[in-house]
């Protein structure tokens, strides 16, 4: 009986050996952070997908690396927001062909798109500087690209994934499906969860320092009043910390929110003595860790921080 079991374990390494793609698992990279997040959850328990920008690093000016390079190369699948958001990625994505292409969630159908908002103020129009909007169209396109902070557009780009891994990699395709069933019941009650926590919040006027919440206020219909800066890469001009000022004391604003990369201190110093509050929002999850869980838990801080800095404060001895 040996000799017939070390026969059936010989004849078993011959397949493996002759068929190693058998075995082999799609190798997927992805550029942001809470993409990959929705990705890795649908590839969970079959492979883990790359990331191909690291924390603290900016889409709009990131370069790429040997080493990015060349996990773009390993890639059976690349997916992407777009040219609008990550113009680093047109020039190396046109000269590859991976196995089975890309996911250029920009051109995905059933989307929410919303167009780029023009101006300092929103709702009233209000003049802008043209020195700070000169660039606006030419980097971004006319779509705004922050796309992934529409709850419903993550549920697309799960559906989109679980679809395009299953016909690449039919072996595991059941838990692909699986995973994104899980996935798309966790991004309902996610919604349900930030509709709760900030629907208190929905009357208080709020200034951003760069325009790039837009989907998140839309989706929970918050109360954006307006932008520092138009152009994230050109200085508030003296004119346009006017205009902020008076936004701030016209429209009631007690919170603006800013990102990571830009300085609190400066923003406190353009300001001066006005009554608000500065937080920073983290649209990229740079401090929490990547995987399946980043993207829930990068959009409830997102409400969270918006919810604590918005929400009416009760004087002491006052009744709410």
């Amino acid at each position: 009986m040996r000799w017939l079991f070390n026969r059936i374990l010989g004849l078993g390494l011959v397949c493996l050996l002759a068929n190693p793609v058998a075995f082999a698992t799609t190798k997927v990279a992805v550029t942001l952070k809470p993409i990959h997040s929705l990705v890795a959850a649908v590839m969970e328990g079959v492979s883990v997908p790359e990331l191909l920008l690291p924390d603290g690093a900016s889409p709009h000016t990131f370069q790429l690396k040997p080493s990015t390079l060349k996990t773009l190369n390993e890639a059976d699948l690349i997916v992407w927001v777009g040219p609008s958001l990550e113009m680093f990625m047109t020039k190396p994505l046109s000269s590859l062909s991976p196995r089975y292409g890309f996911i250029e969630i920009q051109s995905l159908d059933n989307l929410v798109k919303l167009p780029l908002r023009e101006g300092r103020e929103w709702q009233h129009g209000a003049h802008e500087d043209p020195h700070e909007h000169a660039h606006d169209h030419g980097a971004h396109g006319d779509v705004d690209p922050h796309l992934w902070l529409s709850n419903a557009n993550a549920q697309t780009i799960v559906k989109v994934t679980a679809e395009r891994l299953s016909k690449a990699d039919p072996q595991h395709a059941k838990q692909y499906q699986a995973n994104a069933q899980k996935t798309l019941a966790q991004l309902r009650a996610l919604k349900k969860n930030l509709a709760a926590l900030l629907a208190s919040v929905q009357s208080e006027p709020f200034l951003v320092y760069h325009d790039g919440y837009q989907y998140f206020e839309k989706e929970f219909a918050l109360k954006a009043v307006g932008t520092m800066v138009i152009n994230p890469h050109v200085p508030l001009s003296a004119n346009g910390l006017t205009q902020v000022k008076e936004l701030i004391k016209t429209r009631g604003v007690k919170c603006i929110f800013k990102e990571t990369e830009f300085s609190e201190r400066i923003i406190e110093k353009s300001l001066g003595n006005l009554p608000v509050q500065i937080k920073e929002l983290d649209p990229l999850g740079v401090r929490i860790p990547k995987g399946p869980h980043h993207y829930e838990q990068t959009l409830l801080e997102l409400g969270k921080t918006m919810h604590d800095c918005l929400e009416p404060k009760v004087a002491k001895g006052s009744r709410k």
